[in-house]
Parts: structure tokens; C-alpha cells; sequence
């Protein structure tokens, strides 16, 4: 969270989804957060006094130590985000909670709700609603007995994998080594069968059962009507090994092209593998696994990448919700919240933001979502060309002489302790520089597929070596390589 929007919400003050504590005390913060998962979800800060004034909290706090506690002091266990900001040279902690989707929760043997922007105990009649909510939700597919599977179609290893992941991060209440304990624990086995949620995670062979678990992964050479595939996949398993098969495909994806409109004009990109991979694993774990004809589909095309969900958006959300900071409202909670655990997922509906962030950061179209009457799709696109972000390809720019001549340079001017990695980076970005005679951070940004952060420390290095030229101020400013270097490289190109 951004300092701004951080003041705007502490300004705002107190109300039934924000609370404000001056210090940690595990027993209150438990009671409070415990309040949020009973009602709408909500933001807890921590540093901050009834009168809105910023006090701060020792910042060598742990996070995972702090979570771990508030975890086993609410029942049944929930996610809970702890996220540290800076604001007037203080810290403060911002803990974050979704609406509860194991309604009522428990903190210290008593049932706590938001009654406008106070916490107080629940009477008679609010236990009563929640409780039936939860009826409602315990009669959901997931938490249906999947018949005919028992302990020997299941993978024990990864729920073993899982199992010591979640203890490790300290997400997990659940600190014991038995499996069908640690199952039991998070609905997942009750009354000595398997659920349904249990197969799609954890089954060795979960398209036996589920065949809808299956997903079609298709690569066209050209568009949707062409003949010609690159590639026509069915993949199975259950959720993990599906989600590893398919990041594995994104990490070897490796540069797309287009070309520019009205020019013939070659424009490689690449997509960001973390948006990829997001929006992957919300596929997997929002689509509607209840019916049986229900699909996923993976559509690759030149300058596309299509994620199609058998599903439709909660209610409670629109397309437009998911362009901002937006509640989670997981078809399949349980299979989500396990998916948590690990963390693969936030579950608090940053995701989605996360998504159009890495797009928008390598110059990308932004990323489409369409919520149609039986599915939900996603679409990347390649690069706006309005943008004019993306540069030409330098192999045909630099001739090998000048490439060897930025190695040798580099090799003479930068540490030895800087890994292969980070040299190679260093010699494309000299590389770039000289063929394009001058580039912004956002076109290099673009054009490497690495985080601003990374390439602004790259620019940072070779500047300190001398080896580059900055003119304009910082909003504004172009990098080019040093005159003296391009003078020399100018005369190894002829």
C-alpha cells in the first residue's frame, strides 16, 4: 500500500471494515481481526492511536512470528496478511483479513462481530445467522465425500510437501506430522472419507475421478481458424502437477514478435512469467470443478495468451472490480485456502493487480477480462506499440567487433564478483545504448523483461564506471554510452 492511499485510510478514520491499535497485543489484534472474518473482512493498523496520530511499532517485529501467534489464537484458521509500511519515518503494521468463509470464528472462546466500527461479542441471534451461513457453505462440492478413494489413490508425498511448507512459512495452525490429521484439519477429510477438494489437490490420478480436472494447452502458428498447430496438449494430474507443467511452459516461452503497424519494422517481447503464472493459478483454483462438462482452456497465438474458466465472477464482483484492490470471493475456499497456505496466492484480491502491474511495467497492452454466461477469460496482449517503448532488435545493429569490445570493457571495469547473469545484462544494455544512441529506464525496462528496480542499479553500476552519459532530469532522463566509448565503437563498425 502506497503512503498516500495509507494516510487517506488512516484520515478516514475508524469504521466497520478499519481499526486502529497503538501496540501490538496479540489478544486484542486476535479479537479484532477475528471480528473482520465474522463480517466483511477489513484493515487492522497497528501504530496508530484513537486520535489518528502516528506512533509507530518496533520495526524488527516478526511478521511470521506475529501471524503464526494470531493464526492459533482464532478458530477455524484463517489467512491473514501482515504487511509493514513506512509513514512519517514510523512503522506501522497493516493486517489485512477477507470475509470469512468458515463463519463463526472464535477468538479466546467467544464469537466477536463489527457492529459499525466497534467489535463487540455476538448475541444469540448473529451466532445463529452465521452459523447458518456456514450450513449453506458446508453443503458446497468441495466439501462433498468424494466416493471410492482412499488413502492409497492419494499422493502423501506432496500433502507431506505441503503439509511442511505451510508450517515453515507460518500460515499454518497445524503443527503436527499426521496426514489425515493435517487433512482433517482443513476440511479435507471428515469422517473417514476424502472430499472432493481433497482429489482435485492431492489425487495421484484426479482426471479418473474429475476428467473436468483436464486442460487443453493449444499454440497456434497463426490465429484460431489456421490448420497449422505448434502445439496441442491434454494435461492431467492433479492441481500441482498441472500448475508445474504449465509454469514450466511459460518459463520456456521464451521472446514472441510482432511487428509494428504500418511499418515493417520487427518488435520482439516477451510476457511477464509472474503475470502468466497468476493468472494461471487463479484459473486452477476459481474454475468450477461441479460440472462435469466444465473446461480450461489455454490459447497461445503470435501476439495473444488466452486463459479461458469454465465459471462465472461472484456476484459480488464486475470486470471493472478487478482492475483494483477488491475482496476475494473464492468459488473453491478450501482448495484456495490450502493453495494460501503455501503461498502461491495472497487471497485477498491483489492478485489481479499484480497482473496489470507487470503488464504495464514491460510496456504490454493491458491484460482483458470478460465475464461471459459460462466462462471467465483472460487475455494478454503483446506490446502497445503507442507506447513506443519497445526498441529494435540490436543483432543486426552491432557488429561482432563492437560486441567484444563491450565484453572486454566490462569484463575490465565491473568486480569479479558480479555473477554471469548480471555481466551478460550489462553488456545487452551497452549494447542497446550504442545501437539506439539513447533509451529511457521504461524502454530498457521493456525490452530486457526485468524489473525497473534491477535495470536502474544496472544503469547505476555502469555509471559509476564511467561508462555511460545521462542528460535530463530524473523524470525525464536518457542514457547513451560515454563519448569517448562511442567514438571508439563508431570506428570498430565501419
Amino acid at each position: 500500500m502506497k503512503n498516500n492511499k495509507l494516510q487517506k485510510l488512516i484520515q478516514q478514520g475508524a469504521s466497520e471494515t478499519v481499526e486502529f491499535l497503538e501496540a501490538i497485543k496479540v489478544d486484542r489484534l486476535a479479537i479484532i481481526l477475528s471480528s473482520f472474518l465474522n463480517h466483511k473482512g477489513g484493515n487492522l493498523i497497528v501504530g496508530v492511536n484513537d486520535q489518528l496520530n502516528i506512533k509507530g511499532i518496533d520495526p524488527t517485529i516478526s511478521i511470521n512470528d506475529l501471524r503464526s501467534k494470531l493464526t492459533n489464537a482464532i478458530t477455524p484458521e484463517a489467512p491473514i496478511e501482515i504487511i509493514k509500511e513506512e509513514i512519517e519515518d514510523k512503522a506501522v503494521f497493516i493486517l489485512k483479513v477477507s470475509e470469512g468463509t468458515k463463519q463463526p470464528y472464535v477468538c479466546n472462546d467467544t464469537i466477536y462481530i463489527r457492529k459499525g466500527s466497534k467489535t463487540v461479542k455476538a448475541s444469540t441471534e448473529d451466532i445463529a445467522a452465521l452459523i447458518k451461513n456456514r450450513q449453506k457453505a458446508e453443503l458446497h462440492w468441495e466439501r462433498q465425500v468424494s466416493f471410492g478413494v482412499d488413502e492409497d489413490d492419494l499422493d502423501f508425498d506432496l500433502i507431506r510437501i505441503v503439509m511442511k511448507l505451510s508450517q515453515e512459512n507460518g500460515r499454518s495452525s497445524y503443527q503436527g506430522e499426521n496426514y489425515l490429521e493435517f487433512l482433517n484439519h482443513y476440511g479435507l477429510f471428515n469422517n473417514g472419507s476424502f472430499t472432493n477438494a481433497c482429489v482435485i489437490l492431492f489425487a495421484k490420478n484426479a482426471s479418473k475421478y474429475f476428467p473436468q480436472t483436464r486442460v487443453r494447452l493449444t499454440e497456434y502458428q497463426k490465429n484460431k481458424t489456421d490448420k497449422g498447430l505448434l502445439r496441442d496438449d491434454i494435461i492431467e494430474g492433479n492441481l500441482f502437477e498441472i500448475r508445474e507443467r504449465l509454469e514450466n511452459y511459460v518459463m520456456n516461452m521464451g521472446t514472441r514478435s510482432t511487428f509494428a503497424e504500418n511499418e515493417w519494422r520487427r518488435i520482439d517481447f516477451k510476457y511477464p512469467n509472474k503475470a502468466l503464472q497468476e493468472g494461471i493459478i487463479n484459473a486452477l483454483i476459481h474454475r468450477d470443478y461441479s460440472r462435469f462438462n466444465s473446461h480450461l482452456t489455454i490459447s497461445v497465438y503470435p501476439d495473444s495468451f488466452v486463459i479461458a474458466n469454465s465459471g462465472q465472477l461472484p456476484d459480488e464482483l464486475k470486470v471493472s472490480d478487478l482492475k483494483k484492490n477488491h475482496r476475494s470471493f473464492p468459488t473453491n475456499p478450501d482448495i484456495a485456502h490450502i493453495i494460501f497456505l503455501i503461498g502461491y496466492i495472497d487471497k485477498l484480491g491483489r492478485g489481479t493487480m499484480k497482473i496489470l502491474e507487470e503488464c504495464k511495467e514491460l510496456g504490454l497492452k493491458e491484460p482483458k477480462w470478460t465475464n461471459t454466461k459460462n466462462e471467465v477469460i483472460l487475455s494478454f496482449f503483446g506490446p502497445d506499440l503507442k507506447q513506443d517503448v519497445f526498441i529494435p532488435s540490436i543483432s543486426d545493429q552491432v557488429s561482432d567487433a563492437v560486441n567484444d569490445a563491450v565484453r572486454e570493457i566490462l569484463n575490465d571495469a565491473v568486480s569479479d564478483a558480479v555473477s554471469d547473469a548480471v555481466r551478460n545484462r550489462l553488456i545487452n544494455i551497452m549494447n542497446l545504448l550504442y545501437a539506439n544512441e539513447s533509451l529511457t529506464l521504461k524502454s530498457l525496462v521493456a525490452t530486457l523483461n526485468s524489473s525497473r528496480a534491477t535495470i536502474q542499479r544496472d544503469l547505476t553500476l555502469l555509471n559509476a564506471v564511467n561508462l555511460l552519459k545521462l542528460q535530463g532530469s530524473d523524470k525525464y532522463r536518457t542514457y547513451s554510452v560515454s563519448d569517448a566509448l562511442k567514438n571508439k565503437f563508431d570506428a570498430l563498425n565501419k
